[in-house]
């Protein structure tokens, strides 16, 4: 694997007309990331990706970047953590966390479980407001319920010992609109409203399995990982 970081260029992006920004900017920066890697029409996602700073970019991939038009700058090197049972580590992650049901019919439904968790505190309260907690309080809890509860799968150990040192550093909702070149089907709805929910979460844990580990820090955690969710980054804590 590769880990890159890659720096776009503003005034080759401006030129082409490929500055994300504004409301769609989650979306204009997942077709940057995939042009970054789009080698070749029919290639499938074989990286993850984060946004660092506006324009500034993590990328976890298979293979090298293809940084074609000069639109980057680009630094990479192998990625082979080195980890071993009962590691202490420092992690970050950005998730797009869900709580999935089903309706009547059987569809699966996601739910955003920041917003998830405020619906529950005001059906349990009668839908008074007074004395709810805070969004930021309620993604913390729900932030650590929804990590804790997959943290076994990740390969790590979170316990109440770690709770005190977890932080949802960020909760940020965004919705944006999927730009289709091909012309829309008579009858036939076009689902180009897309809802991502960014937690950027940081914590310590211990390392239960290096080889789980290692297979969500490259194949990244939970949803939403062609926009910018998913990648999960773990150093030695001393």
């Amino acid at each position: 694997m590769i880990i890159s970081k890659a720096i776009l260029n503003k005034r080759e992006a401006v030129m082409a007309s490929l500055v994300p920004g504004g409301d769609n900017g989650v979306y204009d920066a997942h077709q940057l990331l995939w042009k970054l890697f789009a080698d070749n029409p029919e290639r499938r996602r074989d990286f993850l990706y984060r946004e660092l700073d506006p324009g500034v970019f993590i990328t976890v991939s298979a293979r090298p970047p293809h940084n074609a038009g000069n639109l980057w700058a680009v630094q990479s090197k192998p990625y082979s953590p080195q980890l071993r049972e009962g590691d202490r580590i420092h992690f970050t992650l950005r998730a797009n966390p869900v709580r999935k049901t089903h309706d009547a019919d059987g569809r699966q439904l996601r739910y955003d479980i920041v917003q998830d968790a405020r619906k529950r505190w005001l059906a349990e309260h009668g839908d008074q407001r007074d004395g709810m907690p805070s969004r930021h309080t309620l993604a913390q809890d729900a932030g650590w319920q929804w990590l804790t509860a997959r943290a076994p799968d990740l390969g790590l150990e979170l316990d109440e010992a770690d709770r005190s040192l977890f932080q949802v550093e960020r909760y940020l909702p965004c919705s944006f609109t999927k730009r289709r070149a091909e012309r829309p089907v008579p009858g036939k709805r076009r689902a180009d409203s897309v809802s991502v929910s960014q937690l950027d979460m940081a914590g310590f844990a211990t390392v239960l399995d290096p080889v789980a580990l290692c297979h969500a820090l490259f194949n990244g955690v939970g949803s939403a990982k062609a926009f910018g969710c998913g990648l999960l980054l773990v150093r030695r804590s001393r």
